[in-house]
């Protein structure tokens, strides 16, 4: 399938197009397999594999979204996009959560040596002054926040009391 851009008379466009575009690129070059075939999360697989859920976790943060959540209203719907990931349909935001929660200090591991070999192919780490620190902050903890708070939302807060 190759990528066509052209004034069109169908019912649906997308919004997404980068997206779409970068999408295809990754897929063709092969650079999704690693990630599409990561299997050391120890999950079931129903609808989707454990590799396509991060592969959906990967399309939220590269769409610029601050929640999981967005996945489902705002990614979901576009079949354009899912078409472009090689997608029947994307994971459910909370099946996507749960693949998270269930990733073990193995499979954290084996993500960090998929993510090194990715980023050290397509960015300029190499080149970096490790002397000088990179700061990566993930908050994965289900702590409560204000309502006052940026992007803050009611919602499911795992087995937090």
């Amino acid at each position: 399938m190759k990528p066509k851009f052209s004034l069109t008379d169908e019912y649906f466009n997308t919004s997404y197009a980068p997206l779409c575009v970068l999408g295809h690129v990754l897929w063709e070059r092969g650079e999704l397999e690693m990630l599409r075939n990561f299997a050391t999360i120890p999950i079931k697989k129903r609808d989707h594999t454990p590799g396509e859920k991060l592969m959906d976790a990967l399309l939220v943060i590269l769409a610029g979204y601050p929640s999981l959540y967005l996945l489902n209203s705002k990614l979901s719907p576009d079949p354009m996009l899912n078409q472009a990931w090689h997608r029947a349909k994307f994971a459910d935001q909370s099946v996507v959560s749960r693949t998270l929660d269930a990733c073990l200090t193995e499979g954290l591991d084996a993500l960090r040596e998929v993510s090194w070999d990715f980023w050290r192919s397509h960015t300029q780490l190499a080149n970096h002054d490790w002397r000088k620190r990179i700061v990566l902050d993930l908050d994965l903890t289900p702590l409560r926040a204000s309502r006052h708070a940026q992007e803050s939302t009611k919602g499911y807060l795992g087995k937090k009391t």
